[in-house]
């Protein structure tokens, strides 16, 4: 049996887990989340775990505004008409519109038209954006990526004082790596036997979900 520091209990995390906020979370760690750990790793993990579930439903909601706005607005565009080419080109930035027909002789009239139509299209998409408050979500979640990828790092540079830290920071891994909780793509096989094993050395619970 592994000592006390060792068998704090955590949830093994994965990119299933992070995207759809999953919040298993034992006993074990739900006391090392009230009563403080000896393990430095073990107390960030769990601020990390709770900035993820944050992150997470803010771009839950971020995701479902920008998806009205593209069925009822479309994202800001314009179809260009290029010479030798059968159909029109999709420019989504007014730079693009330049460069297609850059060296096409005699289009300043077509080009100024092309800008004030997606110039239109923009303040469209803007006015529904502002409306349906898709702005202040966007600044939620970029305020909280940058959260992430500190608190991350922080983690990453934190020497872990117990085995089951060093599982949260594997778990981290897997969390982040694998396209699906059984990735069979190396080294993702290798590794959650590695999690496995700390599993079993630092009596973590097996009935988590992966």
């Amino acid at each position: 049996m592994a000592d006390s520091d060792d068998s704090t209990s955590l949830p093994a995390l994965s990119r299933r887990a992070l995207l759809g906020g999953a919040t298993v979370l034992p006993i074990g760690a739900a006391d090392a989340r009230r009563h403080g750990s000896s393990d430095p790793v073990l107390d960030l993990w769990q601020e990390w775990r709770a900035l993820d579930a944050e992150l997470d439903a803010w771009q839950d909601n971020w995701q479902k505004k920008e998806g009205v706005l593209l069925r009822t607005v479309g994202i800001p565009r314009v179809l260009v008409p290029v010479p030798g080419q059968a159909d029109p080109v999709s420019a989504c930035e007014p730079a693009e519109i330049d460069e297609l027909l850059e060296d096409v002789a005699g289009t300043e009239a077509l080009r100024e038209r092309l800008h004030r139509e997606f110039a239109a299209h923009r303040r469209r998409w803007e006015i529904a954006a502002a409306a349906i408050g898709l702005g202040p979500v966007e600044e939620r979640v970029n305020r909280a990526w940058d959260r992430w990828d500190t608190l991350t790092e922080t983690i990453w540079q934190t020497p872990a004082g117990s085995l089951a830290g060093v599982a949260a920071k594997l778990a981290m891994v897997l969390s982040a790596g694998q396209s699906c909780s059984d990735d069979e793509e190396f080294p993702w096989p290798p590794l959650r036997s590695v999690f496995a094993d700390l599993q079993r050395f630092a009596s973590l619970p097996y009935d988590v979900e992966r």
